[in-house]
């Protein structure tokens, strides 16, 4: 398979993300991605509903005519002519086109087609199936879901097969889905944005699965939409939207940590998700040749082993009560939060300073798993070990009878508790 260079370029914010970026400062920043070594490249028909593929095909065709450098792409949306102008999908004033969600097979080859064109080029290196996923998607996620398995992915394979792309994956920023494809489908690689990053962990299972799979992750959003970039300065956003009190007091933390050790904030965070084996390329999104410049300074940042221990430990020092009513953490080292109001499949619960979907139902007083955890992994509850792990467990995951042994009952057997034993 195609090798993939450790840093990539997101191409969304010049397709518009947030504010007008004119023809000039878009080539500008991929003129300096260029000239700083960057060859890897990120794009969608999202992004400005085709603006940021149509910007870095311009540069490609005049930049890269032998064709060196490393694309990606993304399909599940077609583009219908539009004369809707503003804001559209958080996009500003970008290309006349509306994105309406089609995973079926024909769609995929007609979007396949529409990205080649804009982006100038025959064989696109990956092509991920674009956001898939129950928090995105709500009661169409079944429909959607059903369309990509019994269509779509056979599109992606095809165009495989036939070497029109080098690889299939996803491109998403839910952690569930991932699992849940990958049960279904064979996968050569995921994109998964800001779900592996110092402020949430929630994709670790995830990615030790894909390890043992063979499965290459690419990192997207390492910054968490912001909130890691500035070392705390300026307007900060998490997940794009303003950050809780619970994120900010992590963020700090954090900050506080890379403080230590005269590490810049932004430099941890940019090269924390390239120390997974499973991770083969981080993939910030850049705007204006000083923010190139910015990156390839984080990445260069040595840091000392001793570092990550400290990040990690600085996460341990969390409040008692999560911003979610419905679950209660007992004790900082507990692993483990307790359910203290019902809670049904598809609900979003806080998880290591991110959020995730429930995927079943929750009773009153019951545990949910506080991080990822392992068969053979202790339970920690009121800062003490109450049994261990008899499977895996994703983040925000029943911890119950079925999936864990208790101390209690595996140590005091019917024998020794009867009268005389």
């Amino acid at each position: 398979m195609i090798p993939f260079p450790t840093l990539g370029m997101g191409t969304a914010p010049i397709g518009n993300l947030y504010r007008v970026v004119s023809d000039a400062e878009a080539r500008a920043t991929l003129d300096a991605a260029w000239d700083a070594g960057i060859r890897y490249y990120d794009s969608a028909p999202h992004y400005g509903f085709g603006l940021a593929e149509r910007r870095l095909g311009t540069m490609l065709a005049a930049r890269d005519p032998a064709g060196e450098a490393v694309v990606s792409t993304k399909v599940g949306r077609l583009l219908v002519p539009t004369d809707a102008q503003g804001e559209r999908h958080g996009f500003v004033d970008a290309d006349p086109f509306e994105p309406v969600f089609d995973y079926g097979y024909d769609a995929i080859l007609h979007a396949f087609d529409g990205s080649r064109a804009r982006l100038g080029r025959d064989r696109i290196d990956l092509l991920l199936a674009h956001d898939l996923g129950r928090v995105t998607h709500g009661d169409a996620h079944a429909d959607h879901l059903r369309a990509f398995l019994n269509g779509g992915y056979r599109a992606m394979r095809d165009l495989r097969d036939a070497g029109a792309i080098g690889a299939i994956g996803i491109g998403v920023n839910e952690v569930a889905i991932c699992d849940e494809l990958l049960d279904h489908v064979e996968l050569d690689m995921i994109l998964l944005a800001g779900r592996y990053t110092l402020l949430d962990r929630s994709a670790e299972r995830l990615l030790a699965r894909c390890a043992e799979l063979g499965v290459r992750v690419i990192v997207g959003g390492p910054y968490n939409s912001g909130i890691l970039a500035r070392d705390l300065k300026g307007p900060l956003h998490f997940d794009y939207a303003a950050p809780s009190a619970e994120i900010l007091g992590k963020a700090q933390r954090l900050s506080d940590a890379c403080g230590q050790y005269d590490v810049p904030l932004p430099a941890a965070a940019l090269q924390f998700p390239l120390r997974h084996p499973a991770v083969v390329s981080v993939i910030p999104g850049l705007v204006g040749a000083d923010q190139v410049a910015d990156t390839m300074a984080r990445l260069a940042v040595p840091l000392p082993d001793a570092l990550w221990p400290a990040l990690d430990a600085s996460l341990k020092e969390t409040s008692m009560l999560q911003d979610d009513a419905r679950l209660i953490l007992l004790h900082p080292d507990d692993n483990v939060l307790i359910c203290v109001r019902a809670i049904e499949a598809g609900d979003i619960l806080p998880s290591s300073g991110g959020t995730i979907p429930a995927r079943e139902g929750i009773a009153i007083g019951h545990k949910v798993a506080r991080t990822a955890l392992r068969a053979g992994d202790k339970i920690i509850k009121y800062g003490a070990p109450i049994g261990s792990m008899t499977a895996d467990a994703a983040t925000g995951d029943w911890v119950h009878m079925h999936n864990m042994k208790s101390d209690y009952i595996s140590s005091h057997t019917r024998t020794a508790l009867e009268p005389g034993a």
